[in-house]
């Protein structure tokens, strides 16, 4: 810089006058120190006075996606501002040439405002605050600089990047022989059912003995088809069911807990509901620890997806001791999954509970622990063990190739 250059200058001839008696580099001094203090007059008086209003398009971004930002620029000075070099400050590292802007006229309506643009790339999901606005300008000289932070900041929603889940894998039986899920009523009369002849596989449970007695063959109940099936998620928030986890105790009282196994289960989480309620699913989505996600909604309203996928942006995970998992009241029928990392024993309790005796049960483990798959498998759950990176579709794929369809009777 060359301030500093100028100030160095300006001890020398000091040096040199002083000591060799020169008077003539007293002169070089003054001038020298009188640049510099001009300088930082100049810088001083001549701030840059901006209003900043910024806008993101899209307001709501996937991780790994782009981010259009738009910045309105108001000079608030009744002059025109000084030539500034800005850029954005962003929470994550990201590569980005110094931006200039030139001088802003102060003196009509029209020319007070300019907008600037510029693209962000988020890496993961949350939820970030970009700003202020950070402008330097320096003198005409180049002897003294100033930095201002300028504006506040606004907040940007980056929700899970999600997948496209392929249709027909798995192929979700309910438990009943070869009969295909339906909803079924928690309460309800003969009437909720019909009959058919019995098949091989069908379980003795739905034999209809009335019917079969008038009829004078075996006769199986038949659930009446309904058009909005349930489906249960359950996503494993508890910081002990990630053994890989980080902690981020820099801000006091507030610990943040990082963890690539706990971001898959993010994704797979909101891949998975967004596929299922495009599927003609009614979801219903809990949580091992406190409820932070907000559900998908009813089918009529448009917005569902919208509040479901931004909750995800913040969801974190929960340090919750030794408190014991309740049996979930959501969705009590239909086929119930679960996407954990290597749940401790508390959590695998906790799924035992929730899925009912004749549910399809799917597991999406990320690297567990070969006794929890075991127990799991036990009692009917179909167990996908994953690492953080792989693809979701696969995943989900793995879920089909490895049997041909759930079944969930024992």
């Amino acid at each position: 810089m060359r301030g500093v250059g100028a100030i160095l200058v300006s001890i020398l001839a000091l040096v040199v006058a002083y000591s060799a008696g020169r008077r003539e580099a007293l002169v070089i001094a003054a001038a020298a120190m009188l640049l510099v203090g001009v300088g930082l007059l100049v810088t001083r008086v001549r701030r840059p006075r901006f209003e900043v209003v910024r806008l993101f398009s899209p307001p709501v971004v996937a991780a790994g996606a782009s981010v259009q930002v738009s910045l309105r620029i108001r000079n608030l000075a009744s002059g025109s501002s000084p030539h500034v070099i800005w850029n954005d400050a962003i929470p994550w590292q990201e590569t980005s040439a110094p931006r200039e802007l030139q001088p802003i006229d102060g003196k009509t309506m029209q020319r007070r405002v300019v907008t600037v643009q510029y693209e962000l790339h988020p890496p993961r999901r949350g939820l970030y605050e970009i700003g202020p606005l950070i402008v330097e300008h320096e003198d005409p000289f180049g002897m003294a600089r100033s930095t201002l932070a300028i504006g506040a900041a606004d907040r940007l929603v980056v929700v899970p990047a999600i997948v496209d889940l392929p249709t027909g894998a798995p192929n979700l039986a309910d438990g009943d022989g070869t009969a295909q899920l339906v909803q079924r009523r928690v309460t309800g009369n003969d009437d909720d059912l019909t009959t058919r002849e019995y098949r091989t596989g069908d379980a003795l449970r739905r034999v209809h003995w009335r019917a079969s007695a008038r009829r004078g063959e075996l006769m199986v109940r038949q659930e009446e088809h309904r058009s909005h099936p349930d489906a249960r998620i359950v996503l494993d928030t508890r910081l002990a069911g990630y053994p890989d986890v980080e902690i981020d105790d820099s801000r006091a009282g507030y610990p943040h807990f990082s963890s690539e196994s706990f971001e898959w289960a993010v994704r797979m989480l909101a891949s998975l509901g967004v596929h299922l309620d495009a599927s003609g699913f009614s979801v219903a989505v809990d949580e091992t620890a406190t409820a932070q996600i907000d559900q998908l909604g009813e089918r009529w309203d448009g917005s569902r997806r919208e509040g479901f996928l931004t909750s995800l942006a913040a969801v974190r995970l929960v340090d919750t001791g030794s408190d014991r998992l309740e049996r979930s009241a959501l969705a009590t029928t239909g086929p119930i999954f679960a996407v954990l990392g290597d749940p401790e024993e508390l959590t695998v309790d906790g799924l035992i509970r929730r899925r009912r005796p004749g549910d399809a049960a799917i597991a999406f483990l990320v690297e567990p622990r070969q006794a929890v798959v075991r127990r799991l498998s036990d009692v009917g759950w179909l167990c996908v063990p994953v690492h953080p990176g792989d693809d979701p579709v696969a995943a989900w794929n793995a879920a089909s190739n490895d049997v041909g369809y759930l079944r969930g009777a024992r």
